[in-house]
This record gives C-alpha cells, structure tokens and sequence, in this order.
C-alpha cells in the first residue's frame, strides 16, 4: 500500500486529482463509499481530504480494501493494481492504468 500512496500522492492526505479522486489514496467518493460500507465503517467523506493521522488511517483502511478486492477479483498483483487504477471494468484498462501498474511495481523493487 505505501507504493501505491506514493504513487497516487506521495502521501498528501488533502490531495485532488482532476477527475475527483480524493487523499493519500485517490480513490473516488464513490469507491471510498462503497469501501466503507463493506468494511463496516462509517462513510467520512471529511476524511477523505485531511493529513490528520486518524484521516490518513481511514484513507489507507479504505484504499487497502480497494485493493484487496482487486487481487481477489483479478488473481494476482499487477491486475490488482489496473483495477485499483482503472476499476473493475477491464475494457477501461487502457495504456495509462498499464503504465500506472508498471510504476508501482517499480516501486517496490
């Protein structure tokens, strides 16, 4: 997860990308939503966009869980990784989330 975090924001908890993914994770309201409700928790949207530690901690819970479910649908890491970067449709797995996937490999060697 600390590869994908740098990746998606170098650990910047307040961080907005221009399609609307949101923290440390970048992950979409949306997505964040829908993470919460599986794990139990409740739905913050507040903190989804603060460096406080306890909003980093959720961002990550969050985001961790994303990811999880993407290896459990997808089998192994680097499709994980397309699916926490372009979703669960593959068809929207294009050059971009290929590349996204590379980069955060690269990051753990």
């Amino acid at each position: 997860m600390d590869a994908v975090i740098q990746q998606e924001s170098h650990g910047n908890g307040t961080a907005v990308s221009p399609k609307g993914a949101l923290g440390s994770t970048q992950l979409m309201p949306g997505t964040a939503k829908e993470m919460a409700t599986k794990l139990g928790l409740p739905f913050r949207p507040d903190m989804l966009r603060s460096n406080d530690p306890g909003a980093l901690k959720y961002q990550r819970a969050l985001a961790s869980a994303y990811l999880r479910e993407g290896l459990e649908r997808t089998g192994n890491i680097t499709d994980a990784l397309h699916y926490y970067h372009g979703g669960p449709d593959r068809s929207q797995w294009g050059p971009l989330t290929r590349a996204y996937a590379n980069e955060v490999l690269a990051r753990l060697q």
